[in-house]
């Protein structure tokens, strides 16, 4: 995935009971509102207690506007008794971006990890 293309990816993953969202480059309010909205809607396929892989790692920190709809849609995960959470992240994800999803997760009442990678962020499930 292009660093400097805007793009997103969800999917649920039924048989691991996994969420996993990909995100990357800077997305506008618009796009953030309907990707926010595809994984509370790819999450009702899961079962109470299922896991989120977020990859933030190419992700460019929206403006604050934009990110209300990642708030309310962790906020919303939370509800739907979201358990295991994992960030992956690297060496140029943004400070700004992670801290930013983990205070807002933290609102939501729920924690985070952090792994470098989609097969390590699976281990730490496990």
């Amino acid at each position: 995935m292009a660093t400097t293309q805007a793009q997103y990816d969800i999917r649920a993953d039924r048989g691991t009971n996994t969420l996993y969202i990909e995100l990357a480059g800077t997305l506008d309010g618009p796009t953030i509102k309907t990707a926010a909205a595809e994984t509370i809607t790819s999450a009702k396929h899961l079962s109470e207690g299922f896991s989120v892989i977020t990859d933030i790692s190419k992700f460019r920190p929206p403006s604050p506007e934009a990110a209300k709809p990642i708030k309310r849609a962790q906020a919303e995960l939370k509800e739907m008794g979201v358990g295991d959470v994992v960030r992956i992240v690297d060496e140029e994800t943004s400070t700004v971006t992670e801290n930013a999803f983990q205070r807002r997760s933290r609102a939501a009442g729920y924690e985070g990890k952090t792994a470098k990678s989609v097969q390590e962020a699976e281990r730490l499930l496990h």
